[in-house]
């Protein structure tokens, strides 16, 4: 049975009823409805002429990201039981990711070198520390875990951007308005806004 795809407030903790709706519906063979159900918790931004910006947007809820799991991993095997194993470990997580792009900029000589394994790698992979991140509600969220991991074109072309998470309680998070805020270096600020109360 697919999930109902009418959008309904964010729920903490997930029922194993909920996990397993999660899971069945990430798995279905209907993927305009998966794709258009997913559509709801991303925001994607126009590139700039110049310099780094922000790509993409994502806010992750429980429910979400038991689907994209189920989508991701049908060809292995992944189980509703591991599913459900999966979000007890760490019960009622959100996640939020934000893709930032690099910006026509070339590497000089000096940001290009080697690893152990001979993979050229680009110095500046720590562009996003310049970037401030800001998520809220009504007041300002600090997030449990933080990180950026750099992102390298598949086709060779070199850093391209990265990819920056940040975990929350989503027990310490209310089913509302929530901002999430990401300022550039040279000050320009790309804003994404979610309602928590029309999003499992």
């Amino acid at each position: 049975m697919l999930a109902p795809h009418v959008t309904t407030a964010l729920v903490y903790p997930l029922s194993d009823e909920s996990i397993r709706d999660a899971y069945f519906f990430g798995c279905s063979t209907d993927r305009v409805k998966v794709a258009e159900f997913l559509g709801q918790y991303s925001r994607r931004f126009e590139p700039r002429d110049r310099g780094p910006g922000v790509w993409e947007i994502e806010l992750r809820t429980p429910y979400e990201q038991i689907v994209l799991l189920s989508q991701d991993r049908q060809t292995t095997g992944y189980s509703a039981q591991q599913a459900q194993i999966e979000y007890h470990a760490r019960p009622g997580l959100v996640k939020v990711r934000v893709l930032l792009f690099l910006g026509v900029s070339r590497p000089g000589p000096t940001d290009l070198h080697s690893d152990s394994s001979g993979r050229v790698l680009d110095r500046r992979e720590r562009f996003w520390q310049a970037f401030r991140f800001r998520v809220s509600q009504e007041h300002v969220i600090e997030p449990e875990k933080f990180e950026g991991v750099p992102v390298y074109d598949r086709r060779g072309k070199g850093l391209s951007g990265a990819e920056v998470w940040m975990e929350f309680d989503g027990s310490k998070l209310s089913p509302g308005a929530t901002r999430v805020e990401v300022t550039a270096p040279d000050g320009s600020t790309t804003v994404a806004d979610f309602a928590l109360d029309q999003l499992k």
